[in-house]
């Protein structure tokens, strides 16, 4: 997915609450996790939640909450309590959803895959420069989920952060703690910093969550909160996850892997970035899917220099075509200003652009967009 950010790397985007950066983390080499280090050690994901949920203040330091009930109104087989969890997820389908955040978290991302499911709050990104505010104690919040039989990789492992094993052993940071809804439950403090707490709970049997709560500064205890979070999360939620954008039936075996939404709730109608990655099942081995889709609010149908620059036109858009150097290919193509929108297309191989019938052009002919978020679907 990162590599549809290459386009733009040098293109200043006009202002906008959308951290495109974080945004496309899903699947990136190790000399790009390494260039995006300090994206990665922020967490590499963000959190989406449905609409209607209970947003109040941060607990006071120390002190356990109350729970409050969700404002969200949850379907019918939505369950604090699962009897079961399903062998994988649906990437295009929201699974859990929370029914209590702490204040200020206007920057909403949900990140999924057929062995993860992720949700990220963060309050809003201020100018580079901007001392933090004293006054919000957590800089984020993430809620990861697997299905049954996997276990969760501590947070600095990156994503994807499932793998295949169930948790029998505990990490040699984890402590037991009271249950979350009568199901055993740890806490982790093997987080990004020292002011991280993670609690870690068995929401259905062999299946397992964490919250994790990230402090800006030493000193808070964050696990009300952490816990607060996790009494309120409800899963089997089975709601599609609705996007700005339909792709066209894909040839072969192509088939979603990833979902990725970023949303603020400060700005609905910009502040958002959304892609789809296909596969049949397998990432290459530069740790991408075969085919990424991506697009997010952008008017300007001229490049701000450098890689941004456009090279060509599509049906009248600026756009650009760039092909990939490494020995498996693939190829990028870039739309600008497409009814108020920039839309990237990329495959990571020239086996998957073989595949698509007119390649990246015939492919993004046959999208239909939805700019304005009350249109998705």
């Amino acid at each position: 997915m990162e590599r549809l950010l290459d386009a733009l790397r040098d293109d200043p985007l006009p202002p906008s609450a959308v951290d495109i950066e974080r945004a496309l983390t899903d699947g990136r080499r190790s000399v790009r996790r390494r260039r995006m280090a300090s994206v990665v050690a922020a967490g590499c994901a963000v959190l989406a939640v449905a609409g209607g949920v209970s947003v109040a203040g941060l607990p006071n330091a120390g002190t356990p909450p109350a729970v409050e009930q969700s404002t969200a109104a949850p379907t019918p087989t939505a369950t604090p309590t699962p009897s079961r969890a399903p062998a994988s997820f649906d990437p295009t389908r929201r699974y859990a959803t929370v029914g209590w955040l702490p204040a200020g978290m206007t920057q909403l991302h949900t990140l999924t895959g057929t062995d993860q499911f992720s949700l990220r709050a963060d309050p809003p990104a201020g100018p580079k420069d901007a001392p933090s505010d004293p006054a919000q104690d957590v800089s984020y919040v993430m809620l990861r989920i697997v299905p049954t039989g996997y276990d969760i990789r501590p947070l600095d492992h990156g994503v994807p952060f499932a793998r295949k094993e169930a948790v029998t052993t505990k990490w040699p940071a984890e402590t037991e703690t009271e249950p979350v809804h009568g199901r055993r439950a740890r806490w982790n403090t093997n987080v990004a910093a020292a002011n991280g707490i993670g609690l870690r709970w068995e929401y259905a049997p062999d299946a397992w969550a964490e919250v994790l709560v990230q402090g800006r500064a030493a000193g808070p205890d964050h696990r009300a909160t952490a816990r607060r979070i996790a009494e309120s999360v409800r899963y089997g939620v089975d709601e599609p996850i609705p996007l700005p954008f339909r792709v066209p039936p894909l040839p072969g075996t192509l088939r979603p892997m990833s979902v990725s939404l970023h949303t603020s709730t400060a700005t609905p109608r910009a502040g958002w970035n959304a892609g789809i990655s296909y596969g049949d099942g397998k990432r290459s081995a530069n740790g991408e899917w075969p085919l990424a889709v991506r697009a997010f609010p952008r008017s300007s149908q001229t490049g701000g220099g450098g890689a941004g620059e456009p090279n060509t036109t599509i049906d009248g858009h600026a756009a650009r075509r760039w092909d990939w150097t490494d020995a498996d290919g693939g190829e990028g193509l870039g739309i600008y200003g497409v009814k108020g929108l920039y839309v990237g297309l990329v495959t990571d191989d020239d086996t998957t652009t073989r595949q698509l019938p007119g390649g990246l052009g015939q492919l993004f002919r046959g999208m239909e967009l939805y700019p304005d978020p009350r249109d998705w679907r």
